[in-house]
Protein backbone atom coordinates (compact mmCIF):
# COMPACT_ATOMS: atom_id res chain seq x y z
CA UNK A 1 0.00 0.00 0.00
CA UNK A 2 1.41 3.32 -1.21
CA UNK A 3 0.15 6.42 -1.81
CA UNK A 4 0.86 6.30 -5.39
CA UNK A 5 -1.52 3.17 -5.50
CA UNK A 6 -4.04 4.78 -3.26
CA UNK A 7 -4.75 7.40 -5.97
CA UNK A 8 -4.53 5.44 -8.93
CA UNK A 9 -7.56 3.30 -7.20
CA UNK A 10 -9.28 5.94 -6.45
CA UNK A 11 -9.09 7.91 -9.76
CA UNK A 12 -10.09 5.20 -11.37
CA UNK A 13 -13.21 4.36 -9.24
CA UNK A 14 -14.21 7.85 -8.96
CA UNK A 15 -14.28 7.85 -12.70
CA UNK A 16 -16.62 4.87 -12.80
CA UNK A 17 -18.85 6.50 -10.33
CA UNK A 18 -18.70 10.58 -11.87
CA UNK A 19 -19.66 8.02 -15.18
CA UNK A 20 -22.27 5.79 -13.36
CA UNK A 21 -24.26 8.77 -11.87
CA UNK A 22 -23.98 11.01 -15.56
CA UNK A 23 -25.59 7.65 -16.65
CA UNK A 24 -28.47 7.41 -14.23
CA UNK A 25 -27.33 4.75 -12.21
CA UNK A 26 -28.79 3.63 -9.06
CA UNK A 27 -26.84 3.78 -6.26
CA UNK A 28 -26.95 -0.21 -6.18
CA UNK A 29 -25.39 0.12 -10.24
CA UNK A 30 -21.71 1.90 -8.95
CA UNK A 31 -21.83 0.19 -5.26
CA UNK A 32 -18.87 -2.16 -6.47
CA UNK A 33 -17.11 1.26 -7.77
CA UNK A 34 -17.66 2.97 -4.24
CA UNK A 35 -16.76 0.45 -2.41
CA UNK A 36 -13.28 0.33 -4.38
CA UNK A 37 -13.20 4.25 -4.33
CA UNK A 38 -14.19 4.00 -0.19
CA UNK A 39 -11.02 1.19 0.11
CA UNK A 40 -8.99 3.54 -0.99
CA UNK A 41 -9.84 6.42 1.26
CA UNK A 42 -9.70 3.91 3.97
CA UNK A 43 -6.10 3.13 3.08
CA UNK A 44 -4.96 6.41 2.92
CA UNK A 45 -6.28 6.94 6.04
CA UNK A 46 -4.52 3.84 7.31
CA UNK A 47 -1.22 5.48 5.60
CA UNK A 48 -1.70 8.75 7.37
CA UNK A 49 -2.18 7.51 10.51
CA UNK A 50 0.82 5.42 10.43
CA UNK A 51 2.90 8.01 9.27
CA UNK A 52 1.63 10.35 12.12
CA UNK A 53 3.13 7.74 14.50
CA UNK A 54 6.41 5.90 12.26
CA UNK A 55 7.63 2.85 13.55
CA UNK A 56 11.39 3.00 14.78
CA UNK A 57 12.61 1.48 11.48
CA UNK A 58 10.88 4.17 9.68
CA UNK A 59 11.62 6.86 11.90
CA UNK A 60 15.20 5.29 11.31
CA UNK A 61 15.67 5.20 7.67
CA UNK A 62 14.37 8.75 7.11
CA UNK A 63 11.86 8.05 4.38
CA UNK A 64 9.11 9.04 6.82
CA UNK A 65 9.07 12.80 5.93
CA UNK A 66 9.14 11.94 2.26
CA UNK A 67 5.96 9.73 2.62
CA UNK A 68 4.02 12.16 4.80
CA UNK A 69 4.35 14.67 1.77
CA UNK A 70 3.24 12.37 -0.65
CA UNK A 71 0.03 11.30 1.79
CA UNK A 72 -0.73 14.86 2.00
CA UNK A 73 -0.56 15.71 -1.29
CA UNK A 74 -3.09 12.36 -2.05
CA UNK A 75 -5.15 13.15 0.41
CA UNK A 76 -5.76 16.65 -0.60
CA UNK A 77 -6.51 14.93 -3.77
CA UNK A 78 -9.37 12.32 -3.29
CA UNK A 79 -10.85 14.82 -1.07
CA UNK A 80 -11.91 16.91 -3.48
CA UNK A 81 -13.10 13.72 -4.97
CA UNK A 82 -15.25 12.91 -1.79
CA UNK A 83 -16.59 16.39 -1.85
CA UNK A 84 -17.51 15.91 -5.94
CA UNK A 85 -19.12 12.60 -5.46
CA UNK A 86 -21.20 14.06 -2.37
CA UNK A 87 -22.27 16.54 -4.47
CA UNK A 88 -23.54 14.71 -7.40
CA UNK A 89 -24.94 12.00 -5.42
CA UNK A 90 -27.00 14.37 -3.74
CA UNK A 91 -27.93 16.20 -7.19
CA UNK A 92 -29.13 12.79 -8.46
CA UNK A 93 -30.58 10.97 -5.18
CA UNK A 94 -31.02 13.25 -2.35
CA UNK A 95 -30.47 13.74 1.24
CA UNK A 96 -31.32 9.76 0.99
CA UNK A 97 -28.68 8.78 -1.21
CA UNK A 98 -25.91 10.90 0.57
CA UNK A 99 -27.03 8.81 3.66
CA UNK A 100 -26.25 5.98 1.71
CA UNK A 101 -23.16 6.82 0.30
CA UNK A 102 -21.99 7.81 3.99
CA UNK A 103 -22.94 4.45 5.63
CA UNK A 104 -20.80 2.55 2.72
CA UNK A 105 -17.68 4.14 2.90
CA UNK A 106 -18.49 3.34 7.38
CA UNK A 107 -18.59 -0.13 6.39
CA UNK A 108 -15.66 -0.26 4.37
CA UNK A 109 -13.74 0.94 6.86
CA UNK A 110 -14.90 -1.04 8.98
CA UNK A 111 -14.27 -4.13 7.07
CA UNK A 112 -10.87 -3.08 6.11
CA UNK A 113 -9.62 -2.12 9.86
CA UNK A 114 -10.95 -5.74 10.84
CA UNK A 115 -9.05 -7.40 7.90
CA UNK A 116 -6.25 -5.74 6.14
CA UNK A 117 -4.89 -3.32 8.67
CA UNK A 118 -4.67 -5.33 11.38
CA UNK A 119 -2.77 -8.46 9.11
CA UNK A 120 -0.54 -5.37 8.55
CA UNK A 121 0.26 -4.63 11.78
CA UNK A 122 0.65 -7.92 12.85
CA UNK A 123 2.94 -8.21 10.13
CA UNK A 124 4.64 -5.12 11.30
CA UNK A 125 5.12 -6.27 15.13
CA UNK A 126 6.53 -9.47 13.90
CA UNK A 127 8.75 -8.18 12.09
CA UNK A 128 9.98 -5.92 14.88
CA UNK A 129 9.98 -8.42 17.78
CA UNK A 130 12.17 -10.70 15.73
CA UNK A 131 14.62 -7.34 14.68
CA UNK A 132 14.68 -7.05 18.65
CA UNK A 133 15.46 -10.97 19.05
CA UNK A 134 17.49 -10.96 16.67
CA UNK A 135 19.88 -8.08 17.82
CA UNK A 136 19.23 -9.17 21.58
CA UNK A 137 21.21 -12.60 20.05
CA UNK A 138 23.79 -10.41 18.44
CA UNK A 139 24.44 -8.45 21.67
CA UNK A 140 24.55 -11.60 24.04
CA UNK A 141 26.60 -13.33 21.14
CA UNK A 142 29.35 -10.57 21.58
CA UNK A 143 29.53 -9.94 25.04
CA UNK A 144 29.70 -13.70 25.09
CA UNK A 145 32.75 -13.93 22.92
CA UNK A 146 34.30 -10.71 24.74
CA UNK A 147 33.64 -12.60 27.84
CA UNK A 148 35.46 -15.89 26.73
CA UNK A 149 38.19 -13.92 25.21
CA UNK A 150 38.97 -12.21 28.30
CA UNK A 151 38.68 -15.21 30.58
CA UNK A 152 41.54 -17.03 28.02
CA UNK A 153 43.32 -14.38 28.24
CA UNK A 154 43.61 -14.19 31.89
CA UNK A 155 44.65 -18.19 31.81
CA UNK A 156 47.41 -17.56 29.51
CA UNK A 157 45.98 -19.43 26.98
CA UNK A 158 45.75 -16.64 24.41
Amino acid sequence: MDPVTIMATASAAYSAIKKGIELGQELEGIGSQLSKWAGALSDLSFLEEKANNPSIWKSLSGSAEAEAVEIFSVKKQIEKQKQEIMTMIGYMYGKTGQDEYVKVLREVKKRRQDTIYRKEQLKETVLTVFLAVLAFLAGSGVLVAITYLLYMKDKGAL
